[in-house]
């Protein structure tokens, strides 16, 4: 589906019309990059490139954390709808975005070469497929070694978090984000986060269909089928999810509520990139060791 361009974006386009020939193209390896998506800017941060301009910085810094963004990147407008002009300013020499700005990319490759990169796809596989982007990317600024460190480095946080948790007597997880008082995004196995359960040997106690971004978005009262799970709320969590209510209601006659069976995960980026997905795993180790037994040998 293709949207009509607003009234922001038809200036835009006159404007760079006017001062950009189409198509126009930097020598040598791109050193002045933006980025459009979340996933996408982590990767570009973790190879050492910090880019002129990041969309939507205080959300990314809410949402993903990490890498930090360094303080002088310039805020370039919505991941889905960015400021044109800010970003021609910027003068980049390389825009990177995903299939979501595809509306806009004709404008965007009047700034400077856009590449696209889709961490999910209809095959699965989001930390595989983040593992290619990653080095495509790598390819693209010149930084190939730093891209097989970063892996490397991912590599050996997932190693270190099944290693540690062999022994652990660990229920099935229903991995939550709370979207408001009454709903829930639960991850399944095809999500990034369900690929790391798979990667670390922790078990996803969702077994329901997800959609194309390896997510359920259910009811809280649809977690009561699941009476032996341990659920993980992971921030930020909404000032009237359920988990931060006191007082009789369903949520507190869950079972696994009732067996205070809730721990809560500092923010990692669902649909993020295979530092989102080593975050992500550190985090959860290190919460499962602090409240999981040891089992009885």
């Amino acid at each position: 589906m293709t949207r009509s361009l607003n009234r922001r974006e038809l200036i835009a386009a006159l404007l760079l019309s006017q001062a950009l020939p189409v198509g126009a193209r930097s020598t040598g390896r791109p050193s002045r990059v933006a980025v459009l998506d979340w996933g996408l800017t982590s990767t570009v941060l973790a190879l050492g490139i910090e880019p002129v301009g990041i969309a939507e910085i205080d959300l990314y810094r809410r949402w993903a954390a990490e890498p930090p963004v360094p303080p002088g990147v310039q805020d370039i407008g919505l991941r889905t709808e960015p400021n044109l002009e800010v970003i021609a300013a910027l003068e980049p020499d390389l825009i990177i975005t995903t299939p979501f700005s595809e509306s806009v990319r004709p404008l965007l490759e009047r700034i400077a070469p856009t590449r696209s990169y889709a961490t999910y796809t209809a095959s699965g596989e989001p930390l595989e497929q983040s593992r290619r982007i990653m080095r495509d990317i790598a390819r693209e600024l010149g930084v190939e070694s730093r891209a097989e460190a970063v892996l490397a480095e991912a590599d050996a946080t997932f190693d270190a978090a099944r290693r540690a948790l062999v022994g652990r007597a660990l229920r099935p997880l229903l991995l939550a984000g709370f979207m408001d008082a009454r709903h829930v995004r639960i991850y399944g196995a095809n999500s990034l986060f369900g690929d790391v359960l798979n990667r670390i040997g922790v078990p996803n106690a969702w077994d329901r269909p997800t959609n194309y971004w390896g997510f359920s978005l259910v009811g809280v009262s649809d977690l009561a089928a699941y009476p032996d799970a341990q659920l993980v709320a992971i921030e930020p969590i909404p000032a009237d999810a359920p988990v931060n209510r006191e007082g009789p209601g369903l949520w507190q006659n869950l079972p696994f509520v009732r067996a205070g069976r809730i721990t809560t995960l500092p923010t990692a980026w669902a649909f993020g990139d295979v530092v989102a997905a080593g975050r992500f795993a550190r985090l959860l180790s290190q919460n499962l060791l602090a409240h999981e037994p040891a089992r009885a040998s």
